[in-house]
């Protein structure tokens, strides 16, 4: 659908992105057009559980199943552990492929990712008990509210209720943030079995049903000491000898590839929907078909403007960071405020889409099981997402002012 053309580097051949076609070779000779399209067996069976996994508040096993056999937890992890380390633009358009098949589906490939990313900030040690040799093991993350630890019999009995655990179902291990100490100076990262820890079920929400954003408890759960990590302050550079690859020097905010494209493919699904309705539809009181109302068309014309520029701003960001870090260079705190900015904006545009879609489609996207109905939930849903709702534009602004930083983890 767009018509930009983007240079793209990858480790050994330059390429470019242009209307949805990308050719590249990555590393030792993977194909990330290869890596596309090894998901696509994976894409029927998602779409045949996602109906189940709306109405069950979790993906189902069979998905799971088919998106690990395809590899969707190996896109950021290095390849001295089994990975395929793809560049972000790579990883970006993975979660869209899988967005169009299942938007909470496209969801798991942050929760597969996101703390293996992380990870490269992570000791040696760490690494190696927890990834090597098992370059599938998922890891299910939240900071929403920190555990707390009490030493014991030479390590750590944890404690506590964390919430918003999307995948929590699917995974071996819960990482989360947690206090060593009383007046809470000390916090530390630290990973729990979690099928020591009891899932809550309470992700009843209005959308994004089948991601199993549940709280996790953990009472007293007892983890060694090398499953506890102080993490480097933002901004400091602490990769292990695991993650030395080009992806690894890009801002922590190429996260956003594993889920921010997930808005915009809502968004792409709306406008989708609205053609496919103004083509038949004629709304009430009114002799007219819907494509013939002005109003209709103008909300139409700028929703599409809206997400065409949403997502060229969005992956130009990532293209940058990802030309940057083949340079060689670190990012500043600028530089990383700007690719935080793409991603919000991404978000909160694409949530613009959709209202500007549900005005120009009237009442048609109230009827509960129509396509546009579950859009407008999910994307609702979505925008109040705590790493990208409207709130971190302020926080861009801030560094920029150079003004208290209310999320300085905009800057890992």
């Amino acid at each position: 659908m767009l018509t930009a053309t983007w240079p793209v580097h990858c480790d050994a051949v330059r390429i470019c992105l242009c209307h949805n076609r990308r050719v590249c070779v990555i590393g030792d000779g993977m194909n990330s057009q290869a890596v596309l399209a090894g998901f696509d067996s994976a894409l029927e069976t998602v779409s045949a559980w996602s109906d189940r996994a709306e109405t069950e508040g979790r993906l189902t096993d069979e998905a799971v199943a088919a998106l690990i056999e395809a590899g969707v937890a190996r896109l950021y992890l290095p390849r001295a552990l089994g990975g395929m380390e793809v560049d972000p633009v790579t990883c970006a358009r993975v979660t869209e492929r899988i967005a169009r098949a299942d938007p909470a589906a496209a969801w798991f490939v942050m929760v597969a990712n996101s703390a293996k990313l992380m990870a490269a900030a992570w000791p040696d040690e760490v690494v190696a008990h927890l990834l090597e040799g098992d370059p599938d093991v998922v890891i299910a993350a939240s900071g929403n509210r920190p555990f707390r630890a009490v030493p014991a019999d030479g390590g750590y009995r944890i404690s506590g209720v964390n919430g918003f655990v999307s995948g929590c179902h699917h995974a071996r291990w819960l990482l989360s943030p947690a206090v060593f100490d009383e007046d809470g100076a000390d916090i530390r990262t630290v990973v729990l079995p979690m099928n020591e820890c009891e899932i809550v079920d309470n992700w009843h929400v209005l959308g994004m049903r089948g991601t199993g954003s549940n709280d996790v408890r953990a009472e007293a759960v007892w983890v060694p000491d090398v499953q506890t990590i102080r993490m480097p302050e933002p901004g400091t550079d602490r990769r292990n000898r695991f993650y030395q690859g080009t992806l690894y020097r890009c801002p922590g905010r190429i996260v956003f590839a594993t889920y921010v494209p997930v808005t915009l493919v809502l968004a792409e699904s709306a406008l989708a929907e609205l053609d496919a309705l103004a083509a038949g539809k004629t709304p009430y009181a009114d002799s007219r078909r819907l494509k013939h109302r002005s109003i209709a068309q103008i909300k139409s014309g700028r929703a599409l403007a809206i997400y065409r520029a949403a997502r060229g701003y969005f992956y130009d960001a990532l293209m940058e960071a990802w030309t940057r870090a083949e340079r060689g260079e670190t990012a500043s705190p600028e530089q990383k405020a700007d690719l935080y900015l793409a991603g919000t904006h991404a978000v909160q545009s694409s949530a613009a889409v959709v209202r500007l879609v549900a005005d120009a489609a009237g009442s048609s996207v109230t009827y509960q099981g129509s396509p546009l109905e579950r859009i407008v939930r999910d994307m609702e849903t979505l925008r109040h997402h705590g790493f990208a709702n409207e709130s971190r534009y302020g926080s861009v602004a801030q560094l920029r002012w150079d003004a208290p930083l209310d999320y300085p983890l905009m800057l890992r």
